[in-house]
Parts: structure tokens; sequence; C-alpha cells
């Protein structure tokens, strides 16, 4: 990663696109999730995912950022987090493992990926076409009308590699609400362009 000093990683979500500009792009790979057009982009930070027809926006940095939904994890090893997504179109549940930096498996068969430095890597890959993944427990494996992709950020000054799995499925609230005469819910969060805090 590009952050010597970096001591958390912070990860933020919204409807809207950020603004790339105010980041440092280092890879953009054009992909496909859940039959939509998807973005993979290696930012200086650490990643963005973005498919833009369902209105989800992933940032992760080692910088404060904001969003609709945020959250954060320590570099700090065996530290295990979980967080969530969701607007009218789309549920997004990631978990988020500090493993130690040999558990990185290289980036050769990832889809998008950087090397910062020496052991220093971002990298993104999507799931396998039927959600199966045998690096992933199969009490977390999707269905099949779920997508899936995988990171890891590592950090040899600390000997760590932060590794991500998210879920990407369709959301069911709003075809339930439709079919009854309780109010809806609002189609899609408020949103709060992705951007670097001044924290």
């Amino acid at each position: 990663m590009s952050s010597q000093h970096a001591s958390r990683l912070y990860f933020a979500y919204a409807a809207s696109e950020p603004n790339l500009e105010v980041f440092d792009v280092k890879r953009v790979v054009p992909s496909e999730l859940l039959g939509a057009p998807a973005a993979l982009t290696i930012i200086g930070e650490s990643h963005y995912v973005g498919v833009p027809a369902l209105g989800f926006h992933e940032v992760c940095s080692c910088k404060p950022i904001s969003g609709d939904s945020t959250a954060e994890t320590p570099l700090r090893r065996g530290v295990e987090r979980n967080f969530a997504f969701e607007n009218d179109r789309l549920r997004v549940e990631t978990s988020a493992e500090v493993r130690p930096i040999e558990a990185f498996p290289g980036p050769e068969g990832a889809d998008a990926a950087f090397r910062f430095g020496p052991d220093a890597w971002t990298t993104i890959e999507l799931g396998e076409a039927d959600g199966t993944d045998a690096s992933v427990p199969s009490a977390g494996s999707p269905a099949g009308d779920e997508a899936t992709y995988e990171t890891y950020h590592t950090y040899p000054e600390h000997g760590i590699a932060v590794y991500t799995y998210t879920i990407l499925s369709p959301a069911r609230e709003r075809a339930k609400d439709e079919r009854t005469d309780e109010p809806t819910r609002t189609d899609e969060p408020t949103s709060t362009a992705l951007r670097p805090t001044d924290d």
C-alpha cells in the first residue's frame, strides 16, 4: 500500500459515483457484476468498485472518507469486521479479516492488481460464475443470483494482509413493498459523494 503510516483501513459506500479525480488512480479494469457494467479500480489509497446501474459505489482507503455508509478496520492481525450497504436495487455484505502477510496468494489470479512497492499490493478478484470459491467457507457461499469479489491489501511494514470478501445480491424488499399497500421506503439512500475527509 502507498501509506507507510496507516493504522486503519476505511470503507465508504454510496449510491452516487465518487469524484475519482480526488484520488490517485493507478489502474481501471472494466468488468461486470450481476450483469451490469462495473469498474474495478486501484487507487493510491486502496481501491474503488463501482456498479453505476445498480447504485453501488465502494471506496476503500487508508485515509478517512465519507459516504452514505462507512466502516473501518484496524490494521491489527486477527481483527475481523462485517458490514453492509443496501439500496432499493442491491444488498452488499462485506467481511474483512486482517491476516498474516504470508496469507496473500499473490497477484496472478487477480482481475485488477497494482504493486506499490516490495510486497505492497492491492488486488481485486471477481468470484467464479457459480459463486464457489475454495478459500471461502461454504456458509459464506452466495446463491446463483449473487455476485462476489475479494480484495487483498498488503502492508509489509506491519507484516499483514487485509482480506475482504463481498457478496452482492439483488434487493427484494422493493418488490415486496410494491405488492402491499404499505408505504414503500425511499428508492435510494440520500447520497453524499464519496470523498476523503479532512481528518
